[in-house]
């Protein structure tokens, strides 16, 4: 069992969470411990360039199924941002720690500090602020970016008997949300990469800001 009481998710966008951190979702859970999933925006998107017609009614729904697939993630709610347009502010990060506290949380995973999403970079600096008291704090990359300050883990959590269910967890999103039909087939070959430099299947990484053994 890994070293990790109750567990939080913190995603700009519906589909952030599983992809950046499903699989070690799907294993906690197996393992018995409590995995909650806050989503900042309303990650409503329209975009005539990219043929995208997003809505909120159908994301939350996804999310649902996905939580659900995932075996039972925990959706708290939020005070949501328009898609696009979300900021850092002392109300939303003050609600995120109060919400860490009252869910007694040791373990926050987030958003890696550089990216081009600038949703992904605030929500990075509102649940870096709101969970600097917790033990484990672990970015993720949820959009494989080829970024400046290179996403270069340190911190590796199996998934090898949870690939399978990170990929019907992100199946539960609609087609609209797998960027350019690669984004998730993307996402699950990196895992892979990622378990093959551990001698093992699957793997999802991380940057910690901090971990506690």
């Amino acid at each position: 069992m890994l070293n990790f009481g109750n567990v939080l998710i913190v995603g700009a966008h519906y589909d952030d969470s599983e992809l950046g951190a499903g699989g070690t979702a799907a294993r906690l859970i197996k393992e018995g411990h409590k995995v909650y999933k806050i989503t900042l925006t309303d990650t409503v998107v329209r975009s005539n360039d990219m043929h995208l017609n997003i809505t909120n009614d159908r994301v939350r729904e996804n999310s649902k199924n996905a939580c659900l697939a995932l075996g039972g993630v925990e959706e708290l709610d939020f005070p949501l941002q328009p898609y696009g347009n979300l900021v850092y502010t002392q109300e939303s990060m003050q609600i995120m720690e109060h919400l860490i506290f009252e869910k007694n949380i040791d373990t926050v995973f987030l958003h890696y500090a550089d990216d081009y999403n600038t949703d992904h970079l605030e929500a990075h600096k509102i649940c870096k602020t709101a969970a600097r008291h917790v033990k484990n704090l672990l970015m993720f990359q949820s959009n494989p970016y080829i970024i400046y300050e290179h996403f270069c883990p340190n911190y590796y959590i199996d998934i090898s008997e949870y690939e399978e269910i990170k990929r019907n967890a992100l199946a539960c999103y609609d087609a609209e949300h797998d960027r350019m039909g690669r984004l998730f087939n993307t996402n699950m070959q990196r895992n892979e990469i990622w378990g093959y430099g551990n001698h093992v299947k699957c793997a999802e990484a991380f940057c910690a800001i901090k971990a506690f053994v």
